[in-house]
């Protein structure tokens, strides 16, 4: 039963690759439209034309207020972007320098407490120091002596009660 499961799992897989392979696949894309052209970029042709001149090709008709409106607003939105954007990283660069400052006075006051904590350490160490300096007769070599001395007669003191106790 496993070696047929094995041969059909084959037999599956050689028919999906050939599939694969002889099937055509189609690949369909669409090309995305022109940008529109900036207004700088376009190269139109202007002429001028009296009151019932034909007009030598289609298009749109300004009168010289109307063009000048469109060329002085075309050069005010310049303007009024360039000022916009001024403001807005003058803006950005003042909330940077706040921030800034913010975490300079902050490292300062954690700099402060550092050397404060380490004068205080410092100071503590040497006090302690001078105390050990002061008094040097502590003789902590002999009494940890006399404690070992004395618990070793101890267990031999009990050592030999237990013997004595099991004789009798």
């Amino acid at each position: 039963m496993f070696s047929e499961s094995s041969t059909w799992n084959k037999l599956l897989s050689v028919f999906l690759t050939t599939l694969l392979i002889c099937l055509p696949t189609i690949v369909r894309a669409e090309t995305s439209p022109d940008p529109k052209p900036i207004l700088a970029d376009l190269n139109g042709t202007v002429t001028s034309l009296n009151k019932g001149d034909a007009a030598p090709y289609a298009g749109i008709l300004l009168d010289s207020e109307a063009t000048a409106k469109i060329l002085t607003e075309r050069k005010y939105l310049g303007l009024q972007y360039e000022l916009k954007l001024d403001l807005e990283m003058k803006k950005l660069i003042t909330t940077h320098e706040l921030k800034l400052g913010l975490l300079q006075s902050r490292f300062d006051s954690l700099q402060g407490k550092h050397s404060e904590i380490l004068k205080i350490k410092n100071n503590e160490i040497t006090r302690l120091q001078e105390i050990v300096k002061d008094r040097p007769n502590s003789h902590s070599e002999w009494w940890l002596a006399g404690g070992f001395v004395i618990g070793v007669l101890v267990s031999i003191g009990v050592f030999y009660a237990a013997v004595e106790v099991g004789k009798n």
